[in-house]
């Protein structure tokens, strides 16, 4: 059994290797352009969401990783109409009804994050794969 001075250290070194001063703040990881970080009090705030790429004019590939409910490291999500209001799961913009939305593709079992939306805009600013 470890001492209490060795509990400690291991938490202390633990806590500065993420980037943190030891007092609670932890410093976030830098994400590129494709990637976004959720902070703050929505629903996605926990999630790491990356446009991995387009598959297509209606098809995406997303990674999604939430440590509280879910991780897909190549989820497909299609291009359609939001039935229901919203906030795009990557940029955080509202999303109203009838707006052009990506989804995650209903499968069997159905993921965890069907009821997240990224707005289609959002999406499409990014470049479409072209074969070589």
């Amino acid at each position: 059994m470890q001492a209490p001075f060795d509990a400690d250290r291991t938490w202390l070194s633990t806590i500065a290797l993420l980037g943190g001063n030891g007092e609670g703040e932890i410093q976030l990881p830098v994400v590129s352009g494709r990637a976004r970080l959720k902070r703050g009090e929505g629903y996605f705030r926990t999630c790491v969401i990356q446009v991995l790429e387009r598959d297509g004019p209606t098809s995406a590939t997303v990674a999604w990783r939430d440590a509280a409910s879910c991780c897909y490291g190549e989820q497909l999500w299609r291009r359609c109409i939001a039935r229901k209001a919203g906030v795009c799961a990557l940029s955080g913009q509202p999303i109203a009804t009838g707006k052009a939305v990506y989804r995650p593709r209903r499968i069997r079992p159905v993921p965890r994050n069907i009821e997240a939306m990224i707005l289609a805009t959002v999406i499409e600013a990014i470049p479409v794969e072209e074969d070589v």
